[in-house]
């Protein structure tokens, strides 16, 4: 029986072969009769080609007739009728430019794309992406659960993304990459639609808000080489990109419900659409849970809508306008012992979090032509973060008659960003691209500290509204220009140099009362400037028309804030001449594909980080133990980042050219980062660099084949240390060692029409761990992980 399907397999295959006629061409400018780069060939039957540099393509197709979809960058898709013979095996096709609606994005209907990551192309809308490594997200393909935001997942064949897990449902994200501080996404510019959203991107860029990856179409990410065209912040840009309404749809409908373990439900509902000039998107989306460790819990709402409408084919004005709120109450940390006993336990039950984030933003697109293209946006950020609760260390009992803590925060800013990109020909016939543009931002942050009797509810008033622990004002402002060119020397080779120039001013206004007994204010009013550049380069080089080789250096700088300074907190102190961080990020690497087998990014980078800010270990004299926030020396981050993804279905003729899937894909990330330069610090030199593992793997096999598909990934990540005195543990669980975990998740679900049916269970073997060791909210001390949890959703779609 055996040898007989081998048989069969072999016949079936050289008859497949056999019949294979190579056809071959260009894809051409109708205007300019110049090739162009990259453009996609969408057979029927299942047969897609892809363009090299030039517009050249080549490939194989059985003998008959097509229709076949030319589909480009920034040009009309069109089908054109073709029938395959001995003697018709070469034809050129020509394209229009697009409209100006359409040229900021591209998005081809009902075509899907062979990987959901990858890397972008030199130039997209009014960004360049030549020379530096960067991942796009692709979201409409991936098979995970998407109704808990699970970032594991989410960012799993993104090589490095170190992972602080706040809460089951990732209302917080807290990432980062090649040894950077993951709490709250510090590091990372994140933004969503290319606007900001964290409290403060000068003062304190702390991101409390996380768009809900049901709305999401994709999610790009540039390393630190994005500080030219984005600004401070050593890990890069992460920037959120929500779905549009569908372009060839008056009216479309998504509704998606999730129940999970704990109490958990997540209702997703949106529409969209275009009518004539107008498109459309709007979605709501609701979230509530118990908690899997006691006292806890969470309710939030978030909405958006987005409209965009066409002046005139060039120009297109947008309005969109986020909405979120949520209330969660948080269980306290806890001890190494503690933990031990019962990571479900918990010994806080008055500690409460609140937040609400408004954003409007104004956008205007404007295509001069197919070589001009100009980007503004005007918009805002109105929003309020609460805290609440005992936090005092966790090995001391919560008194009920004792005060709690009440932290306020309130974040009122505004923003103008534009860019203009200018494509050109340097060279005959090869493109290259300028790049300029400018931000101006003022953002202010009101701060108050203060303590309430309320019992255990969540008030987040304070006893005395007049005498605050803390009542400070931090004004901030930021004016920016900078540069990019991508010099295409070669067909192959370019170079992309870059220039930043950046005017930062942060000031400080207000009071603190150290001892509430006497109520004596201590005032202050500290204004701090700075005026710099930042320089960078790019190289990249193509070995083949879908692999290239590229490097990058990029200067960075991350503004240390008065915010960061004015604290009063239990088990907390701050050096009161904190310096600003500057330093650089160095990338080599090699990415690309092979034929729709193979999907791959290789590098390597060095990452240098001068005044790195951290935490000692320290005590007063006596029993009690506090962390000392201070600027340590310097820190060096060197490692390796690969991802790779092979589909073995692509391997087989029959499957060659669909869309179906059965892949396994890794992504494997080492991370040597150590303190250096410790004049005066001996103590330190060589030390690892809290919250840097050394190893963080993820692997998983991906399925998509007819009507099911689904998923299985593993996960590791090597032990971690919360200090710069690498402690391996302490009293009361600030600090200390996190030791290495292993998480498995997995996903299957089932499509039917316009239903669809998936049920998931994350931390499959219910490993017991911990991601983070915390001063203060929503701590202090150990915070648990989640167990293992199950989650079953339904979704609708009018028009899948």
């Amino acid at each position: 029986m055996k040898k007989i399907l081998q048989f069969l397999f072999f016949v079936l295959a050289y008859t497949s072969q056999a019949q294979q006629i190579v056809v071959s061409g260009f894809v051409k400018d109708e205007t300019t009769q110049k090739g162009i780069p990259h453009a996609l060939l969408i057979f029927s039957k299942n047969i897609v080609c892809l363009c090299d540099t030039i517009g050249f393509y080549s490939c194989t197709a059985p003998k008959g007739d097509y229709v076949v979809v030319v589909d480009a960058e920034n040009y009309d898709s069109k089908p054109f009728a073709w029938q395959v013979n001995e003697t018709s095996t070469v034809k050129d096709f020509f394209l229009q430019p697009m409209t100006a609606r359409q040229l900021s994005e591209v998005t081809v209907i009902g075509v899907e794309k062979p990987w959901d990551v990858r890397s972008q192309l030199q130039t997209v809308g009014t960004t360049i992406y030549a020379g530096k490594k960067n991942e796009l997200i692709d979201l409409n393909s991936m098979a995970f659960n998407t109704a808990i935001n699970n970032a594991r997942q989410l960012y799993a064949k993104v090589p490095g993304i170190n992972i602080i897990e706040n809460d089951q449902a990732g209302v917080q994200l807290s990432i980062a990459t090649r040894g950077l501080n993951p709490n709250r996404t510090t590091e990372f510019n994140a933004r969503q639609n290319g606007y900001d959203i964290s409290a403060d991107p000068i003062g304190y860029p702390e991101t409390y808000y996380s768009p809900p990856t049901d709305a999401l179409d994709n999610i790009e990410i540039i390393r630190g080489a994005a500080s030219l065209q984005y600004g401070t912040q050593f890990g890069g840009l992460l920037n959120f990109r929500f779905k549009k309404g569908p372009e060839d749809k008056t009216f479309d409908l998504m509704s998606k419900q999730t129940v999970g373990s704990y109490g958990f439900f997540n209702s997703f509902n949106s529409i969209g659409g275009q009518h004539k000039k107008l498109n459309y998107y709007v979605f709501h989306n609701y979230k509530r849970s118990d908690g899997w460790r006691a006292n806890t819990g969470f309710e939030i709402h978030n909405a958006f809508s987005s409209l965009k409408y066409s002046l005139t084919p060039k120009l297109t004005l947008g309005f969109d306008y986020t909405l979120m709120q949520y209330q969660m109450k948080q269980p306290g940390g806890l001890t190494d012992q503690q933990f031990k006993l019962n990571p479900r336990q918990s010994l806080r039950n008055r500690n409460w979090f609140d937040a609400s984030w408004n954003i409007p933003a104004l956008t205007l697109d404007y295509a001069i032509d197919t070589d001009n293209i100009l980007s503004v946006k005007i918009y805002s950020l109105l929003a309020d973060r609460k805290n609440v609760g005992n936090l005092s260390p966790i090995n001391y009992p919560d008194d009920a008659t004792s005060p709690r803590t009440v932290m306020n925060d309130q974040y009122r800013n505004v923003y103008m960003e534009s860019r203009y990109i200018h494509h050109y020909e340097l060279i005959h016939h090869i493109q290259s691209s300028f790049l300029a543009g400018m931000r101006f931002y003022h953002g202010e942050t009101h701060r108050t500290q203060g303590y309430n009797y309320s019992g255990s509810n969540a008030d987040f008033s304070v006893v005395d509204n007049t005498n605050f622990q803390i009542d400070y004002r931090f004004p901030s402002y930021n004016a920016a220009v900078f540069f990019e060119n991508v010099f295409q020397l070669t067909e192959k080779f370019s170079v992309t140099p870059g220039a930043r120039l950046e005017y930062i001013q942060t000031n400080a206004i207000g009071y603190t009362i150290a001892d509430t007994t006497t109520n004596t204010k201590t005032f202050g009013n500290e204004t701090h400037t700075r005026k710099f550049p930042l320089l960078g380069v790019g190289l990249d080089y193509k070995i083949s028309n879908k692999t290239d080789a590229y490097a990058n250096f990029s200067q960075n700088y991350s503004p240390i804030s008065f915010g960061d300074i004015v604290i009063l907190q239990p088990g907390m102190k701050v050096d009161p001449n904190l310096k600003d961080v500057k330093g650089y990020n160095f990338d080599l690497g090699y990415r690309g594909q092979y034929k729709r087998i193979f999907n791959f990014d290789v590098s390597s980078f060095y990452l240098l980080y001068k005044n790195r800010v951290g935490n000692l270990l320290q005590t007063d004299g006596g029993d009690n133990v506090y962390q000392y926030k201070t600027n340590i020396s310097d820190s060096r981050s060197v490692g390796a980042e690969a991802y790779g993804e092979i589909n073995f279905l692509h391997l087989l003729p029959h499957y060659k050219y669909k869309t179906d899937k059965l892949s396994l894909y890794t992504s494997i990330a080492y991370t040597n980062a150590r303190y250096i330069n410790t004049p005066g610090r001996t103590q330190f030199a060589g030390k690892r660099v809290e919250y840097a593992a050394q190893w963080i793997d993820r692997f998983g096999i991906v399925f998509s084949f007819n009507r099911w598909s689904g998923s299985l990934q593993y996960s590791y990540t090597d032990p971690e240390f919360s200090d710069a005195t690498n402690a391996r543990s302490s009293n009361n669980g600030i600090v200390g060692i996190i030791p290495a975990y292993h998480v498995i998740d997995f996903t299957m679900g089932y499509t039917l029409n316009r239903w669809r049916l998936s049920l998931s269970v994350n931390n499959l073997t219910n490993e017991m761990y911990f991601t983070r060791r915390t001063t203060g909210f929503p701590g202090p001390g150990i915070i648990p992980s989640q167990g293992r949890a199950f989650y079953g959703t339904l979704q609708f779609h009018l028009w899948p």
